[in-house]
């Protein structure tokens, strides 16, 4: 079985870009995250996609809690962790996604060995524990010094503590199991209670088109039943909705909240210039959006 398990964390795979990626559903996507959150330079866009070259890419995973739709496939580094405490002993650091995910795991406490190691990540771990005390959790404490006796959570025992169920080593073997747990980088199933962004409508810009409400898998713009309804619970900030909105009336910004939907009052006008009718969120409205722009020459 030891050996087993030796070969088990030997294996390897090249990161690999989904399809569920913002840029390859829509050519409006500006999306760079993947891009910027890669030190090594790894990531680049050729033809509006991003591409992972595989020669540059060293697997540290920085990209994969930064994809905001969890579109990047691959395998976290193993992190050690030891009565619940995560020990760095090395110079690579969990991301905020990944802390935060931890934090609700039962790990409450992060060892740093060296020093250098604490100085250098101070300001990530500040910004951590500003987000966990918005999510109303107590905050990471921080120590300096050496940790005996390391117990190492493997990637499978990392993944099993996720997923917080027990499968047997055979089926945490299969390839397809070990490539596709970037879903559990889903902050938004861990904190229920809240929403990670805030969304605004400029009701003097928008139209009432539906192409936010088309175009956002997550269903956080809903226009029906006479209202106008943004839910930002599920909101990934993937930004898509907001690059391709025509009139640019959406404003998206990252911000840790109690959940909270906001409702705009739709209202059926009929146009003064066409006589069709036509919705908006000005009572006051007479005139469409089409008729609008004939009539500024747009």
């Amino acid at each position: 079985m030891a050996l087993l398990n030796k070969w088990v964390e030997s294996l390897d795979y090249e990161y690999e870009i989904l399809s569920s990626c913002t840029r390859h559903r829509s050519h409006h996507s500006n999306c760079v995250n993947c891009v910027d959150a890669c030190e090594k330079q790894a990531i680049s866009i050729k033809n509006g996609k991003p591409v992972i070259e595989d020669s540059k890419c060293i697997q540290c995973g920085d990209c994969m809690p930064a994809c905001p739709v969890q579109a990047i496939a691959g395998i976290l580094p193993q992190r050690k962790i030891k009565e619940n405490r995560l020990i760095i002993s090395d110079d690579q650091f969990p991301t905020t996604t990944e802390l935060l995910i931890l934090h609700h795991k039962g790990i409450r406490s992060i060892v740093f060995e060296d020093e250098s190691f604490a100085q250098k990540w101070k300001q990530r771990m500040e910004q951590v524990n500003e987000m966990l005390m918005d999510l109303e959790e107590s905050p990471f404490s921080v120590s300096i010094g050496s940790v005996e006796d390391e117990e190492f959570y493997s990637r499978r025992a990392l993944f099993s503590l996720w997923k917080k169920e027990s499968k047997s080593l055979m089926k945490q073997m299969t390839p397809a199991k070990w490539r596709f747990n970037q879903q559990a980088l889903n902050l938004r199933q861990y904190y229920l209670d809240y929403q990670f962004t805030k969304l605004t409508i400029d009701t003097d810009k928008c139209t009432l088109c539906p192409v936010c409400e088309r175009i956002c898998e997550q269903k956080c713009f809903a226009i029906q039943d006479g209202q106008f309804t943004i839910s930002a619970q599920n909101c990934s900030s993937c930004h898509l909705c907001a690059d391709i909105c025509p009139e640019k009336a959406i404003t998206i910004e990252e911000k840790i909240t109690k959940i909270k939907s906001i409702q705009h009052t739709v209202y059926e006008n009929k146009c003064q210039t066409c006589h069709q009718p036509f919705r908006t969120l000005h009572k006051q409205e007479t005139t469409c959006p089409i008729c609008m722009k004939i009539g500024d020459g747009s």
